[in-house]
């Protein structure tokens, strides 16, 4: 059985922070697991594709990442431009632009569905739980070919896209077979803990984004007890900062770099142990809260 895997690469980052900001992802052994879990010991791997869009200021960070993956075997990096957009705040009426994802997951679809008529794979995997993706599996379905579907967990996953599909990965149950240890010059796109080796410096972001993504932390450490580094890249909201992902990842990684913020382990409203970032003094010194903190929002 050929297999081949599908990633709707910013849901599955996205669901991967969620699921644990510590985890780092050996990309080479996940595409082995998912594709035993599909056609066992004996299936054939007929290629990974990772669909992402990328804005063309995108720090060096994030093409790092890509160009990594797709130099591994089998995988292909399918990169789609994010467009910008203006906006205005309905709660202070200040303008503002942002970039969202275009075109990615209409290409996506369009190679599933090709890939599929052109006997490309047996299987196919879809790495996402969105149900925008449910006429595309129901077409690959009436060429005779399974779809499988994967996600970090059940409460990600739309029922109208689980029933259309042929089985459920859970990639939690898989953890152990493909987690791999964080190399120091990888810390950018995970969660970084203070005793690992400094890797080299990323080339820098503009210094208007860096002061801004400065005052955004700020604005968090006022709100909250702690600012989780996960819970900053990936749903603290604000029109200030790049699109939540990769390139907040690579902004607060430059704040760190620059000496403006650190790291520091804290514990969440659970007990489980976080990695948190503060700012920073010009000299160096952990800013001091000002002691209005108020409930997370």
């Amino acid at each position: 059985m050929k297999v081949a895997i599908f990633f709707d690469g910013q849901n599955f980052y996205r669901s991967l922070l969620r699921y644990d900001e510590s985890l780092r992802v050996d990309y080479d052994r996940l595409a082995t697991w998912i594709m035993q879990q599909v056609g066992g010991p004996n299936a054939l791997f007929s290629g990974a594709y990772y669909y992402v869009g990328v804005s063309p200021d995108a720090p060096p960070l994030v093409e790092g990442f890509l160009k990594g993956l797709e130099l591994r075997p089998g995988y292909f990096v399918k990169r789609e431009p994010r467009v910008r957009r203006a906006g205005r705040c309905p709660a202070c009426g200040k303008e503002y632009e942002y970039t969202t994802e275009k075109r990615v997951d209409t290409r996506l679809v369009a190679d599933l569905i090709h890939y599929a008529a052109s006997n490309a794979f047996d299987a196919a995997v879809l790495v996402s739980g969105d149900d925008d993706f449910v006429p595309a599996v129901e077409a690959v379905n009436a060429l005779g070919k399974q779809v499988w579907v994967a996600t970090w967990s059940a409460d990600e996953l739309s029922k109208d896209l689980r029933v259309r599909c042929f089985g459920h990965i859970h990639l939690s149950d898989g953890v152990s077979a493909f987690r791999a240890e964080r190399r120091p010059y990888e810390r950018g796109l995970g969660r970084a803990t203070p005793a690992r080796p400094a890797r080299p410096v990323a080339s820098p972001v503009s210094s208007s984004q860096v002061e801004r993504g400065l005052q955004e932390l700020q604005r968090a450490e006022a709100r909250l007890p702690h600012v989780g580094r996960g819970y900053f890249v990936m749903r603290w909201k604000s029109h200030a900062l790049p699109p939540a992902g990769p390139e907040r990842e690579a902004l607060v990684q430059q704040l760190i770099d620059a000496g403006l913020a650190e790291e520091f382990e804290a514990r969440d409203a659970e007990g489980r142990p976080v990695t948190a970032i503060r700012s920073r003094e010009p000299d160096g010194n952990a800013r001091e809260p000002d002691g209005n903190v108020a409930p997370p929002k």
